[in-house]
């Protein structure tokens, strides 16, 4: 080791340490004082020419695993380019025009020809298909005689990387996603054999700040109607939702988190497995914090009392999980008639009902194991068909039942949701009398 000493560049070497935890990492001050102490130490010693040392949290191994398989590099010849001025928090930025044909080729279409569907990971919705109003006069003008004038008549693709290069009048992108432009690109891809004369604008971005990323998508996304709760998907907590559904591949309870508009659209996966961030936010209210009238009747007001409660960074992403799959059971014991259809009314309220029936009433800190504990065992009733869910079921029925008649009035007051929960315990028997 020694010997190679001199091959090394400025004659030392260099260290890099990573203490990884499988937790959330807050920043507590005791181990920022102490990553900084160690710091001093390491540069007091003399013997690196660089160190490296930082905290990795659950957010940043997935992160770095999902960059294992997602890696993306690609090239686009530029027909003109203008380097932007320095930006805060932009490394680099281009205003560039380019062939749709190079575009579509280099960037949008994998080796064996297929579409790049990850580009579009970062957008707030997937394709809305080219029967889209917009998408079709898109279309109209890729195929007319005023193609020529796309690039006038287009807002253009917003693409942002971590590490962009310009070579001359050739742009070397790494990982990069495409966060406004969803349509365009798709309609550009859906039409390729109608583009060789077409040009389109590009802006290109590069940055590693979160945060500046995030404003990005807002902003440009703000140019056409897209509703708040999509900017959602843009939170950390919702994309490690995503990835905690797709564990369960393969699995009898599989649900498909749609974290993006229409992202499961023409892949022959049945609606009632699909659950959109606000179908998943409205059986987390009922479920975990035991408002069931918020998700049936208000959800405006369930995202303005509980927008930070649901979405906080630190989450448990199970929690998520549970509700929905309980949704799903209820839902498909309904269609079977295991469950009288007329409970479908009280839909909302039979998840906190079941809830309760498992794991006992009242409402746990959203970031708690206690609640984390919950969930998985609400989970393993919910999410194979079997007795355990139907027993569970026929306990909730009897409960709803044993209400009397329930008028849409009575049934949105929470004194409605107490009686319930106080027959969880000993449900009486429904009366079978007409």
């Amino acid at each position: 080791m020694l010997q190679q000493v001199p091959k090394i560049r400025n004659g030392k070497p260099s260290l890099t340490a990573r203490f990884v935890t499988t937790g959330l990492y807050q920043k507590p001050q005791a181990l920022e004082t102490a990553l900084k102490d160690f710091l001093t130490q390491l540069n007091e010693l003399g013997l690196f020419a660089e160190t490296d040392v930082k905290f990795i949290d659950r957010d940043e191994v997935t992160n770095l695993w999902v960059g294992t398989y997602s890696g993306i590099n690609a090239s686009l010849d530029l027909f003109s380019v203008a380097a932007l001025p320095s930006i805060a928090g932009i490394d680099e930025a281009y205003l560039a025009v380019v062939k749709a044909s190079d575009f579509v080729n280099n960037l949008l279409v994998t080796p064996d020809g297929n579409l790049r569907t990850q580009v579009f990971e970062e957008n707030v919705r997937s394709f809305l298909g080219l029967d889209n109003p917009v998408n079709k006069s898109i279309t109209d003008t890729v195929r007319s005689g005023a193609a020529s004038r796309f690039p006038v008549l287009n807002n253009g693709i917003t693409i942002v990387s971590p590490d962009v290069k310009l070579q001359g009048n050739t742009l070397h992108l790494t990982n990069f996603q495409i966060v406004n432009g969803c349509q365009t690109s798709n309609v550009l891809y859906e039409n390729r054999e109608y583009i060789d004369q077409i040009m389109v604008n590009v802006k290109v971005v590069e940055t590693q700040n979160e945060d500046v990323f995030s404003e990005l998508v807002r902003a440009t996304n703000s140019q056409s109607k897209v509703e708040d709760i999509q900017f959602l998907s843009l939170r950390p907590i919702v994309k490690r939702v995503e990835q905690f559904f797709n564990t369960y591949e393969g699995t009898e309870g599989r649900l498909f988190f749609e974290r993006r508009d229409r992202q499961y659209v023409g892949l022959d996966i049945p609606a009632t497995r699909v659950y959109s961030v606000h179908d998943a936010a409205k059986c987390v209210t009922a479920m975990f914090l035991e408002r069931p009238d918020l998700s049936a009747r208000y959800p405006k007001q369930m995202y303005e009392e509980f927008t930070e409660t649901i979405f906080s960074d630190d989450v448990k992403e199970i929690i998520f999980y549970a509700a929905c799959v309980t949704m799903y059971r209820f839902s498909l014991l309904v269609s079977n008639r295991v469950i009288p259809q007329n409970m479908k009314r009280f839909k909302w309220h039979m998840l906190t009902i079941v809830k309760g029936i498992i794991c006992g009433v009242g409402v746990k800190q959203f970031n708690s194991k206690l609640l984390a504990a919950d969930a998985q065992k609400v989970i393993d009733v919910m999410a194979q068909h079997g007795t355990p869910a139907t027993d569970v079921f026929e306990k909730v029925v009897a409960i709803c039942q044993n209400l009397g008649e329930v008028s849409p009035d009575r049934l949105k007051r929470q004194s409605t949701l107490g009686e319930m929960l106080a027959s969880i315990s000993k449900p009486k028997k429904a009366s079978t009398k007409k």
